[in-house]
C-alpha cells in the first residue's frame, strides 16, 4: 500500500512556507527583469561559508531519435535533504567534499553517474566548471558551452540564453536560477552524429546545508520524500516547467511557470496536482540497492494545463536518490492541443510502493 499525501501540509508546517512563497514571490518578480550577473559557475565551496552544496544542470527535453533528451545533472556538496543524499558516498570527515554528476540521453548504453572530489577532480573558475571528465560548462552569460561524455555518448552544444534569467528562488539562504535559451550542437553516438538544436534549461543554484556546521557526515536528513521536476516543450519557443514537492508527509509546494524566448514575461501558476497512472510491471533496483516500482504513465497540471506523460526512454538513476528520463507528452495549454516531448526528476522516498501494474492511483495535490 503506498502512501499518498494529504492535499495541504499541516498547520505547524504553514508560517515556514509563508516565507518561503515571499522569497519564490520575489524570484518571480525578478525574472521579469535582465538577469544581474549576481550568480557564475563557481561551486559552494568557493563561496560564503554558509552555503553547503551547489547545483549545475542542462535539460534539453526534445531531441530526434534515438537521443530524445539530454541532461547534465550536478550535486556538489551535501544537502541534508532525504530525497538527494547518499551520507555514505560523502567523506566522513568533509562531507562538503564530493560532486555527484550524472549525464545521460535515451539512447543505449548513454549514461554515466560519477562520485567526484571537488578538490581533485573539479575545475572552477566564473567562467568554467569542470566535473571530472564527464561534463564541462563554459562561458557567462548569455553564451554558454556544453561538453558531456558519458558511455556512449558525446556531446557538444552551445547556447543563448534570452537577457532574462528564471529566478525560481532567490532568498540570503538559496538562490536558484534557470537560463532559458536557444541550443545548437551535436550528439554522438557509436560514431553516428546527430545535429541537435531547440530551446533548452540551464540551471545554477547555491544554498546552505546543515553540513555547514555538522562538518561531519551525518545520517539525520530534513525529510523532503517527494520530488517531481519537468520541462516540456512546447511550440513557439516556450517552455512548461513543472515542480511539486513533499515532505513531513505532506505536499509542500506546487507550481508551474511558462516562459518563451519572445520577452513575454514568465507567468507562474501557484497549486496544481501530479498524479501516476501507471507504474513499470517490476521494481528498478538502483545502484545502492533500493527497489522502486518507477512511473510509467503518469499526469499532472494545473489551471488551464495538462500533460499526460509516458516514459518512452530508460529511467537513468540520476539524481539524489531518484531518476531522470524522457517521454512523450500530450498537453492541453490554454485551449491548445498538441503532442510533444518532456524531460523529468523523479524522486519518490515514501514507503516503497506495492501497488498492481497499471492501477490508477489518487492524485497527489
Amino acid at each position: 500500500m503506498t502512501t499518498e499525501y494529504p492535499s495541504r501540509p499541516p498547520r505547524y508546517l504553514r508560517p515556514a512556507l509563508a516565507v518561503a512563497r515571499h522569497y519564490t514571490d520575489a524570484a518571480r518578480r525578478a525574472s521579469h527583469e535582465p538577469f544581474d550577473h549576481s550568480l557564475d559557475l563557481l561551486p559552494h565551496t568557493a563561496l560564503s561559508r554558509r552555503y553547503g552544496w551547489s547545483h549545475h544542470g542542462l535539460m534539453l527535453p526534445n531531441l530526434p531519435d534515438p537521443h530524445r533528451y539530454l541532461s547534465l545533472m550536478v550535486m556538489c556538496g551535501t544537502t541534508g535533504l532525504q530525497a538527494f543524499d547518499f551520507p555514505h558516498e560523502a567523506a566522513p570527515d568533509d562531507p562538503q567534499d564530493i560532486i555527484v554528476a550524472s549525464a545521460s540521453s535515451g539512447a543505449e548504453n548513454a549514461y554515466a553517474r560519477e562520485v567526484l572530489s571537488i578538490e581533485r577532480d573539479g575545475r572552477f573558475a566564473r567562467d568554467h566548471a569542470e566535473f571530472g571528465t564527464l561534463a564541462t560548462i563554459s562561458g557567462t552569460h548569455p553564451d554558454f558551452e556544453i561538453r558531456l561524455h558519458a558511455g556512449d555518448l558525446d556531446a557538444r552544444v552551445t547556447m543563448r540564453c534570452r537577457p532574462e534569467t528564471t529566478w525560481f528562488v532567490r532568498s540570503p539562504v538559496w538562490r536558484h536560477i534557470g537560463h532559458v535559451g536557444r541550443y545548437e550542437g551535436e550528439v554522438t553516438h557509436r560514431g553516428v552524429v546527430t545535429p541537435v538544436s531547440g530551446v533548452g534549461n540551464l540551471e545554477y543554484a547555491r544554498s546552505v546545508s546543515p553540513y555547514v556546521v555538522l562538518r561531519r557526515a551525518s545520517r539525520r536528513r530534513l525529510p523532503l520524500q517527494w520530488f517531481s521536476y519537468h520541462v516540456v516543450d512546447v511550440p513557439g519557443e516556450r517552455q512548461i516547467l513543472f515542480t511539486q514537492l513533499g515532505a513531513f508527509g505532506a505536499i509542500v509546494e506546487t507550481n508551474a511557470i511558462f516562459r518563451s524566448m519572445d520577452g513575454t514575461p514568465d507567468r507562474k501558476v501557484h497549486g496544481g496536482y501530479h498524479r501516476v497512472l501507471e507504474t513499470d510491471d517490476a521494481p528498478t533496483v538502483d545502484a545502492h540497492g533500493n527497489a522502486r516500482l518507477l512511473p510509467r504513465t503518469f499526469e499532472f497540471g494545473c489551471d488551464g494545463m495538462t500533460v499526460v506523460g509516458t516514459y518512452d526512454c530508460p529511467q537513468r538513476f540520476a539524481i539524489g536518490r531518484g531518476y531522470i528520463s524522457g517521454y512523450s507528452a500530450q498537453v492541453r495549454l490554454d485551449g491548445e492541443e498538441f503532442t510533444t516531448r518532456g524531460y523529468s526528476e523523479h524522486i519518490d522516498e515514501r514507503v516503497p510502493p506495492h501497488r498492481s501494474p497499471g492501477r490508477r492511483v489518487a492524485p497527489i495535490r
